[in-house]
């Protein structure tokens, strides 16, 4: 079978992402531009495959601004005579082929990026551009299921981590909600501890200083002032002081006590 002789005044073909970046790459570095084609695509190949979705997303933008600026030159170069000339070659050159070969098959055909039909050309396979273009696939195959293994492995400690973290806010949760039950419950006691110790010590008066020396000044025992009540109380017990009123208390207390008044300093 005869071949579509190629269109040598037609825009050329925009380059994919991965070839602007093998360029980039080639002008960037000495070394890889002094490797073997084979070696070169090989070691590029392998950068490629360890870029970032958002590294590869710039020459992706840039291989599809290639893309249209190639679909309005090949738009425009359909009108212009050299065209017109090529597209009757082919068709001359198809109508010897059929006639050579006795068939009227027709001819395979592809669509390029700007739309319009082109010649399906076969790649020659088993050359050494097509065992080295497989050889790059293979590798940018493999790099890419690495990564895909250790994005897996990565998630699966991600999701442990959420599910340890999920675990331990429910823990926390559970024993803070038991410390406010237990902060109210002792709130509740002591509230009831008070009431129980003014209803014991209503009727004693414990003098405390004042500003006047020679004014008596005295306080009794109230659900606000329990605790000032029973320091000044240890204080004269402590010194001796008043000891009347000291006894008082503590007669008043066993009493409560005997009484089952004072419930919560039964032991």
């Amino acid at each position: 079978m005869r071949r579509t002789p190629q269109d040598k005044n037609a825009p050329k073909k925009p380059p994919t992402a991965f070839m602007l970046f093998m360029k980039q790459r080639r002008l960037q570095s000495e070394h890889l531009a002094s490797l073997s084609f084979g070696e070169r695509n090989r070691a590029v190949g392998a950068e490629w495959g360890a870029l970032t979705s958002e590294e590869k997303a710039v020459f992706f933008d840039q291989a599809k601004e290639e893309r249209e600026k190639y679909s309005q030159l090949f738009t425009e170069y359909k009108k212009s005579d050299a065209y017109k000339a090529w597209l009757a070659s082919t068709e001359n050159t198809e109508t010897k082929g059929k006639k050579s070969n006795g068939k009227s098959g027709k001819r395979s055909v592809s669509s390029d990026v700007s739309g319009t039909i082109q010649p399906d050309f076969k790649v020659p396979i088993f050359t050494r551009e097509f065992l080295e273009y497989n050889r790059l696939r293979e590798a940018i195959l493999r790099q890419l299921k690495k990564q895909a293994a250790q994005l897996e492995e990565e998630t699966a400690l991600l999701s442990k981590h959420v599910d340890n973290l999920v675990n331990a806010e429910a823990r926390t949760k559970a024993q803070l909600q038991a410390s406010e039950e237990q902060f109210a419950t002792d709130e509740q006691l002591l509230r009831r501890l008070h009431k129980e110790l003014v209803a014991s010590l209503h009727e004693i008066a414990v003098p405390y200083a004042s500003a006047n020396p020679t004014a008596k000044s005295t306080e009794h025992i109230t659900e606000t002032s329990v605790e000032s009540f029973l320091s000044q109380l240890g204080l004269l017990h402590k010194s001796q002081m008043n000891v009347d009123v000291t006894n008082k208390a503590i007669q008043s207390l066993r009493l409560a006590i005997s009484k089952k008044t004072l419930k919560l300093l039964i032991t």
